[in-house]
């Protein structure tokens, strides 16, 4: 029985879900490229995540899954190591935040992860079909991978890293890296105007997605 190390670690998410997760730091990184894929009508079709996972969490990945111990991870064990990973971040929205005009876009579950060995590092692939009509031509994105604990870091490192895939050509693109003061700020005020039947998410989410680096797309005419 090869051993869920790989689940294990990833539940360890679930414990900082918490009052104070804002002052968790990252113990995965993982370098992302995200592709903005539209579809012939003019609707979104889906979100493409790819993943570089850092060495070190690479390492513990091929300890727990190399089931025949030959110092790699085969065909077969990279497909155990997609089912464990896809299973266990379900409940995180597989870290894909899609909004239209502000409001949560519904994304629907990848069939499979699939995963790569390169380079002493995991590569994980996946898509992430829109559940709901999106008309990109009247519609402002924001797409952003992020985790809500706070436990695995996603890292941009420019504009190019989010590519846009049969999407209008009307359709710009921009990279929105947040400042971590202001984007506190912002929080802060925001707690501020709750209202008296609100409450703050105890998981904090509107501070991981206020600290998130994003991309927003705009595919309106010029009038």
């Amino acid at each position: 029985m090869i051993d869920r190390g790989l689940a294990a670690a990833l539940a360890v998410m679930a414990a900082t879900l918490a009052p104070g997760a804002a002052a968790a730091h990252p113990h995965v990184f993982a370098e992302a490229k995200v592709e903005i894929v539209g579809a012939p009508d003019g609707q979104l079709a889906a979100i493409r995540n790819i993943w570089r996972m850092d060495e070190l969490f690479s390492s513990s990945v091929l300890v727990d899954f190399d089931a025949n111990a030959n110092g790699q991870l085969d065909d077969s064990e990279l497909v155990e190591v997609g089912s464990v990973v896809r299973e266990s971040i379900a409940e995180w929205n597989f870290y894909t935040f899609v909004q239209a005009d502000g409001k949560t876009v519904e994304m629907s579950p990848p069939n499979e992860i699939r995963t790569l060995w390169e380079n002493g590092q995991l590569l994980m692939f996946f898509e992430m079909p829109a559940g709901e009509a999106v008309d990109l031509a009247r519609s402002k994105l924001t797409v952003s991978n992020f985790d809500e604990t706070f436990f695995v870091a996603f890292i941009f490192e420019s504009q190019a890293d989010f590519l846009m895939i049969d999407m209008p050509d009307t359709c710009a693109k921009n990279l929105v890296v947040p400042d971590e003061d202001e984007a506190a700020k912002q929080w802060m005020d925001s707690v501020a105007g709750l209202g008296p039947d609100e409450t703050i998410p105890d998981d904090g989410v509107n501070y991981s997605q206020a600290l998130a680096t994003r991309v927003e797309v705009s595919c309106a005419a010029a009038s």
